[in-house]
């Protein structure tokens, strides 16, 4: 026959537990929220960051709108001075698609591109555009003026590179009125028609020169571009 034995807890132990329970049921009583005054407070703070970044967006997007409108505004400005300039010379239509025009207008032409003869050592390497001394000459379109010199035979010479390469010969001139380096624009003033170097009367001696290389033909150049001399 077996003997049972109860055990009881140490008096102390029973006093411990009982103080851990005290404590800890107000927390297992029942969850604790945030006051409604400190949601309040974060619902505001959340909604003033929302407010400062579409402030920045919209700003942003006002600055992008105004830098466009600038630069378009510049554009037509440029536009209309471009065309205004074409108009002057006498050219009509669309002059905003216009690229390549006449170096000289009142002229008649008095020697081709290939002719021979006592007037030249070789063949003739440009198109001869007979003008009174002191008529203007035009940029053909857009380019860089890369030289202004005298150049022996050819007189005073300037020559302008177009976007592509091509360079462009105005020989003979009575003078020049840009420098190297000038970027000039279609139908703007670059010099005037003389009578420099190996020359029998005033004109424009035009020499075309793609990519820089050989002459060709300046009336077939020309007339690519629909401007037939």
């Amino acid at each position: 026959m077996s003997n049972l034995v109860a055990v009881r807890p140490a008096a102390g132990a029973g006093l411990l537990l009982g103080t851990l329970l005290l404590l800890l049921s107000p927390a297992l009583a029942a969850p604790s929220y945030a006051s409604p005054e400190a949601a309040t407070e974060v619902a505001v703070v959340e909604v003033s960051r929302l407010d400062v970044a579409l402030e920045k967006q919209v700003d942003r997007r006002e600055q992008a709108l105004a830098a466009m409108f600038a630069v378009a505004e510049r554009h037509a400005r440029v536009e209309q001075v471009r065309s205004d300039r074409l108009r002057a010379l006498g050219y009509t239509g669309d002059l905003t698609e216009l690229e390549t025009i006449l170096p000289v207008h009142d002229y008649h032409l008095s020697a081709g591109f290939g002719a021979s003869g006592p007037l030249w050592e070789a063949d003739h390497t440009g198109l001869d555009f007979g003008a009174s001394s002191g008529t203007d000459l035009v940029a053909v379109a857009d380019a860089t003026v890369t030289e202004v010199a005298d150049a022996g035979p050819y007189g005073l010479r300037t020559i302008i590179t177009l976007e592509d390469g091509t360079d462009v010969w105005y020989c003979h001139q009575l003078a020049s009125l840009v420098s190297p380096g000038q970027v000039v624009e279609i139908g703007e003033l670059i010099g005037l028609v003389g009578s420099t170097g190996n020359s029998t009367g005033p004109h424009l001696h035009l020499e075309v020169h793609p990519d820089g290389a050989g002459a060709t033909d300046p009336a077939a150049w020309l007339s690519s571009a629909g401007m037939a001399p």
